[in-house]
């Protein structure tokens, strides 16, 4: 095997969730070139999902692009979604990439339970139960897997007003471990990449009206920019293909090097 067949995941199957967003799009992107076919998990009704499936569709050669409609915000729709597609259709997961979540910025006195629980169940509860889900399917498969889970900076350095969001992160920083840990006799290895500030749709509004807020995030990033989904392609096959095959419970920031001002 030669250095670049480390990296091709031709033939592997993907689910990824969160895949019509910026950086989920990305990754997404980067997994099809490197061959593997995608099973898109999405919110209903998403707008953005067409333009996501269609682009995906002219990658050259061809893979499978399919999409499945799910709350993310419901155990029980994730459990039949993951039935539906596993069991039902009949597709063997490969690799498992957990990027959907949602922001939140309030301060701590005015989080109330409604938004506080769509974050949590969003955020940390949707991708402990799609891995928990799809792991099980990967062990009796007996063919080891990978696990790819999108946290945040903010899981490592907490700021004003994201406590909820914030603590959701720092607990898929931790259960990235545990996962990892308990399913490595399984060949399953699990890993975390953390965004710093990446300029997608979700971060467009602070970064052109938030005064300020734009130029401060640069001056405190050692590579003096803002992030873009692209920079997330390479580190994405790397982590879903051979080439990462002894590294587990890691987690990395992707954020120009900010976490370490």
């Amino acid at each position: 095997m030669t250095v670049l067949d480390l990296f091709s995941i031709r033939g592997k199957t993907a689910l990824i969730t969160g895949a019509n967003g910026g950086i989920g799009g990305a990754m997404a992107e980067a997994l099809a070139e490197a061959g593997a076919n995608i099973v898109i998990v999405q919110i209903p009704g998403d707008p953005s999902a067409a333009a996501t499936q269609a682009a995906l569709r002219t990658i050259e050669p061809p893979v499978s692009v399919v999409a499945y409609d799910c709350d993310l915000a419901s155990e029980p729709a994730i459990l039949q979604t993951v039935a539906q597609i596993c069991d039902r259709d009949g597709h063997a997961i490969d690799i498992l990439v957990n990027c959907a979540g949602v922001s939140g910025h309030k301060a701590i006195v005015d989080v109330d339970a409604t938004f506080r629980d769509r974050v949590i169940n969003i955020n940390m509860v949707a991708p402990y139960v799609v891995t928990q889900e799809v792991g099980k399917r990967m062990i009796a498969r007996g063919e080891g897997g990978k696990v790819l889970n999108v946290s945040s900076l903010a899981g490592m350095i907490a700021t004003e007003n994201i406590s909820v969001y914030a603590g959701t992160k720092g607990a898929v920083n931790q259960f990235t471990s545990a996962f990892a840990n308990e399913w490595a006799k399984h060949n399953i290895q699990v890993n975390c990449l953390c965004p710093g500030y990446i300029l997608t749709p979700m971060t467009q509004g602070y970064f052109d009206n938030e005064k300020g807020f734009k130029e401060y995030i640069m001056s405190r990033t050692p590579m003096g920019r803002w992030g873009e989904p692209g920079d997330f392609k390479g580190i994405t096959v790397f982590f879903c293909s051979a080439a990462s095959d002894y590294i587990t419970g890691v987690r990395i920031p992707i954020d120009g090097g900010l976490h370490g001002r």
